[in-house]
């Protein structure tokens, strides 16, 4: 139902949501123990509390997004990663975006982590530079030889415009309170027909039960199949591609045997249901079928995702 809320959109600025969930903080805190045996201290816990974050879809964009918008602080992030969260070595999208980086090109990574995809294309860039807040990774990158700033993009953006070619921000807008701020720095840091590279988790995605980083104070927001369609409108950037990761062959199982479950439970019962389901969706989709799907990108056009979305955008000459 929509409602008028006084959270604006933090992408288009409007103010006609429609309420999706509520969340309960509590709920969030006991996945992160019980999924990731990962705990917080009674002080990061005290400052996000355990109550309701709601989670609202926008009337003009389509963004949803959660509000209160609770961000997650540096002390939430430490106690993150020392559990049982670590940065990824590799991503998806890195080799999607690897092969739009000329050689020669000037690369700016926003969230860089420990320096994975910017490790991968140093040898062949002009110059490569890092904007990462976390000091440890900071450290790491430095090491590297790569050149690291710990400024806020928004403040980054205003003192040096325009100096890259390229600008990559891999899962990290979706942790960002001020979505509209932080894309504008990224247009901002690149040429006039430079390419702004983001990726984020699909909300389209299959999924079961909830999932803690998906949540505040991790995630703030969520982004569908045409979200990037709202971002190049509002901002005045062209939309070059968005592309869709392919969902594992246990999901691309998993998504066939919901509905045989959910119709067989009440006559079979839950454990013949289960069972049923699941040698259903093993001859409906064996890895052949599979394989072959995945290679023609048919998943996407079925309404099938795996995990991450990747778009281009270019700023306009």
């Amino acid at each position: 139902m929509p409602d008028s809320s006084s959270n604006p959109c933090p992408l288009c600025g409007a103010s006609s949501a429609a309420t999706l969930s509520r969340i309960q903080l509590a709920d969030v805190w006991r996945a992160y123990a019980e999924q990731w045996a990962t705990s917080f201290s009674s002080d990061v816990v005290a400052k996000y509390g355990d109550g309701p974050v709601t989670l609202r879809r926008c009337g003009g964009c389509g963004l949803d997004w959660f509000a209160p918008a609770l961000e997650g602080d540096s002390a939430f992030y430490s106690q993150l990663f020392t559990g049982g969260i670590t940065y990824e070595a590799w991503r998806w999208e890195f080799d999607q975006a690897a092969r739009r980086i000329a050689d020669g090109a000037r690369v700016v990574e926003v969230g860089s982590g420990e320096g994975a995809f910017l490790r991968s294309v140093l040898p062949r860039c002009t110059t490569v530079e890092a904007l990462e807040k976390n000091p440890d990774a900071a450290d790491l990158l430095r090491a590297a030889g790569i050149k690291v700033s710990e400024d806020d993009v928004r403040d980054d953006a205003r003192a040096r415009p325009g100096r890259a070619d390229v600008v990559c921000a891999f899962q990290v807008l979706e942790h960002v309170a001020d979505v509209r701020g932080f894309l504008s720095a990224l247009a901002a840091i690149v040429v006039p027909g430079g390419e702004i590279l983001v990726s984020v988790p699909n909300r389209e995605r299959f999924r079961e039960g909830m999932e803690p980083n998906d949540c505040p104070p991790h995630h703030l927001s969520r982004w569908g199949p045409g979200q990037f369609r709202a971002v190049a409108g509002i901002l005045g950037l062209d939309l070059v591609l968005v592309d869709y990761q392919v969902p594992p062959l246990s999901h691309a199982r998993a998504s066939r045997h919901r509905s045989v479950r959910t119709a067989l439970r009440p006559v079979t019962g839950p454990w013949v249901a289960q069972w049923a389901a699941r040698a259903t969706a093993r001859l409906r989709m064996p890895e052949r079928r599979y394989a072959r799907l995945a290679a023609e990108g048919r998943f996407a056009s079925r309404g099938e995702y795996g995990h991450t979305m990747f778009a281009v955008l270019r700023r306009r000459a």
